[in-house]
């Protein structure tokens, strides 16, 4: 069995440190800390940064529980659920509560029931679920009658079908460990996993892990730890065995942002050092990377495309396929299915940074002289379509650099218009919108979109909105920022439109590009050019099906 599909999978770690009634526990913050980490480490399990929320003192139901629902919602693959603090029994049901910062031991409408988790839980189409409570109780005489094992109780009320539960409940304060570094059994998790588990496979299941911090704590005498399981869940592999002697031979074969070590400027000799480093793995290909697997990881810009464009910290880089490998020349029309085309449009879906190299033959204000350089993390910003230099159709794909620290090349920047200070914000590198623009366009369509004629609306009566300019006003479109090049929308047709998944006619129908049908007519308070709506048009004809598919 292999672990968990890192970019399907989502973990949510919730911990309460500090409370207004209850005593503090310090060390939690501290799990949350290293827990987190552990998930991402490459050679662990490469948990994505974005996919793994950590949930710090929430005041509030929905601080907790809104993004235990967003990672529910996503998760295909895994969903990890970790609480950390003090949990508290209703006095009279015998009901576990998790505590928030303001959970009082009388008031126990204050902390959130565990019923409210489990419910969420049940709701998740992820195929495996893991929850972990590491709860404490402020004292166990919360109308605990009998001679039942507390923990045992804990863990018969926290079940959820499908899923492997991890309890420990505390008997008092330092049983938590609320004076040391970790509390007691997060810390031997993390001790567990951090060091691995000497003359055990490669890949350490749940149970594993479990047994090993149970027989720990036992000999400390500290609580025992309680567990719950269905259909096979404690086979699930969590981390690969640090302990493990193949652990020396470890590569990773996907790894997303920067390689250790390995510094912004780092110049390579040839193709086979860049692989030989795992900045970029192919020895041919300029796209490293594929859409199953989240996306690119790595490009090389070496000029081999005429319809390149390099600005430094912009790269408008064209994509795979269509050129005559003897000539160089663009025969064919690119496709979004090509894979490494594929795998950069994945790469706008999950933000994940790409690793940009730039060889010899590249633009020579921003390439070495010789062999290849590693210019550090950038995103895919967007994608279009157009006519190559040599005829066919070409994709093509912004790439802006990320702020990272390192040294950035930069060319003359482009403001679309002199705003004066507080009135413009950065839409891309060097490129600027006037806030105000966007601000009276929301007021004439009182919020409401131009496609659907929705409008969002939260408590308080606050309404929202998104605005988008029709013709990108950065590199290379440089289309005008004023309302005429400008659409009101909500945030599901700002992205739908944006990417080419649906455009507008010259009669402002709006028109689903994944079947050719008509959506609805554009609503008009304000004038359009037609100019900027043919111009989009143009630049979105292939690949809708797939991005279509993905935004859903």
């Amino acid at each position: 069995m292999s672990l968990p599909d890192p970019l399907t999978s989502r973990a949510v770690l919730i911990g309460t440190s500090e409370y207004t009634h209850l005593d503090s526990l310090p060390a939690v913050a501290n799990n949350l800390q290293a827990l987190s980490n552990l998930l991402q480490q490459s050679d662990l399990w490469g948990l994505p940064a974005e996919h793994c929320t950590v949930v710090h003192n929430p005041t509030s139901v929905n601080a907790m529980m809104d993004p235990l629902w967003q990672a529910r919602e996503e998760a295909k693959d895994t969903l990890i659920v970790y609480f950390a603090g003090h949990g508290l029994m209703h006095s009279m049901e015998s009901d576990l509560y998790l505590a928030l910062v303001d959970s009082h031991k009388d008031r126990i409408y204050r902390a959130v029931a565990y019923d409210t988790v489990r419910n969420e839980l049940r709701e998740s189409l992820a195929q495996r679920k893991i929850v972990i409570l590491d709860c404490c109780y402020s004292g166990l005489a919360l109308g605990l009658l009998g001679t039942d094992d507390p923990t045992e109780r804990v863990a018969n009320s926290a079940r959820v079908t499908g899923t492997y539960l991890m309890t420990a409940t505390a008997e008092n304060r330092p049983a938590l460990g609320g004076l040391d570094t970790y509390t007691a059994f997060t810390g031997e998790l993390i001790h567990l996993i951090r060091e691995g588990i000497p003359d055990q496979p490669e890949l350490l299941e749940l149970d594993t892990i479990f047994k090993h911090a149970r027989e720990s704590l036992r000999d400390k005498g500290l609580p025992t730890p309680q567990k719950r399981e269905s259909n096979l869940a404690a086979h699930i592999p969590l981390v690969r065995n640090r302990a493990h002697k193949s652990q020396k031979r470890f590569e990773v074969k996907e790894f997303y942002g920067p390689i250790e070590g390995i510094r912004t400027g780092t110049i390579f000799d040839n193709r086979r050092a860049l692989h030989d480093a795992g900045v970029h793995r192919p020895l041919q290909a300029g796209i490293c990377g594929t859409a199953d697997r989240g996306g690119a990881e790595s490009i090389v810009v070496s000029g081999g495309y005429k319809d390149d464009e390099d600005y430094g910290d912009v790269i408008i880089y064209t994509g795979h396929g269509g050129r005559d490998p003897n000539t160089g020349e663009q025969t064919k029309d690119q496709s979004a299915d090509d894979p490494g085309n594929a795998a950069l449009i994945k790469s706008i879906m999950t933000g994940l940074p790409v690793r940009v190299i730039r060889g010899s033959g590249g633009n020579n204000r921003f390439s070495p002289p010789a062999g290849y350089s590693y210019d550090g993390l950038f995103r895919v910003a967007d994608y279009w379509t157009k006519p190559g230099t040599d005829g066919p159709t070409v994709l093509q794909f912004r790439l802006e650099q990320l702020d990272d620290g390192s040294p950035k090349k930069t060319a003359e920047l482009h403001l679309s218009r002199k705003l004066p200070p507080g009135r413009r914000e950065e839409v891309a590198p060097g490129v600027y919108a006037d806030r105000l623009l966007a601000l009276e366009l929301k007021q004439l369509y009182n919020h409401a979109c131009q496609v659907c004629d929705t409008v969002l609306e939260v408590p308080g009566g606050l309404r929202f909105a998104a605005t988008v300019h029709i013709r990108g006003i950065e590199q290379p479109h440089l289309g005008p920022d004023d309302k005429s090049n400008m659409l009101c929308l909500c945030p599901n047709h700002r992205d739908l439109f944006k990417y080419g998944a649906i455009t507008i006619e010259d009669d402002f129908s709006v028109i689903d590009q994944t079947d050719g049908e008509p959506v609805s007519k554009l609503t008009l308070k304000h004038n359009i050019d037609r100019n900027h709506i043919q111009y989009h048009r143009q630049h979105h004809t292939l690949g809708h099906r797939k991005l279509r598919d993905e935004l859903n």
